[in-house]
């Protein structure tokens, strides 16, 4: 691994298509993230532009401890690996209980994963993209940008709520299928997510489209 020369109180691991546009966007805020990232090819490209990073395996703790880590506020997760990012959550949440953790979830069910290790900054890496097309779409449909923004809304609105009650049941050393008490609590969930996201999203619709912006 590469010898870490600074140390800041932020931490990224992984500067690829998500950790990448993270650690841009910290830079342009004038904040300095440390990079540790496992691919010499996306490094070599880096030190092209400039930009500082380490080569390194993010999940061992020599490498943490010499980023830093102790004294770190911040630490975002956001390597390709699903198993490697839950187990990273896991360890930095249990050595490091003041430390603010946000992981990139690869999927739903990962979503649940890192929830039940501890972790409660958790960013699906296609959710926003997903909302952002289904916004579109509504104003594709002819209603106005702020109706598909509040449609939008509702929808992550309801959606959020019901992945709460759902990973009060999860249990990760139980196949989702074989899990009664997950099972059931999907289904009750669907049932009156749907006819929430309904009655919100068709009283938004129902309204007026003049003024489309």
């Amino acid at each position: 691994m590469d010898a870490i020369e600074e140390q800041g109180d932020i931490i990224i691991a992984g500067h690829g298509r998500v950790g990448g546009i993270v650690a841009r966007m910290l830079r342009g805020a004038g904040l300095k993230p440390t990079v540790i990232d496992y691919s010499s090819r996306q490094l070599e490209m880096l030190k092209k532009f400039g930009i500082q990073a380490y080569y390194g395996d993010a999940t061992r703790p020599d490498l943490l401890h010499a980023a830093g880590v102790e004294h770190a506020r911040l630490f975002v997760i956001a390597i390709d690996d699903k198993d490697q990012i839950t187990e990273l959550a896991k360890y930095l949440l249990e050595h490091y209980p003041n430390l603010h953790v946000i992981a990139r979830a690869v999927d739903r069910n990962h979503v649940y994963d890192l929830w039940y290790a501890g972790c409660r900054d958790i960013i699906r890496e296609t959710y926003d993209s997903s909302l952002r097309i289904g916004r579109s779409a509504v104003e594709a449909l002819g209603y106005s940008r702020v109706q598909a923004e509040r449609v939008m809304m509702a929808f992550q609105e309801v959606d959020r709520k019901g992945m709460l009650v759902a990973a009060q049941h999860y249990d990760p050393a139980v196949p989702a299928l074989e899990n009664e008490a997950y099972l059931a609590s999907i289904s009750q969930m669907r049932g009156d997510w749907e006819a929430e996201l309904a009655e919100r999203a068709g009283s938004i619709m129902a309204e007026p489209k003049a003024g489309k912006a």
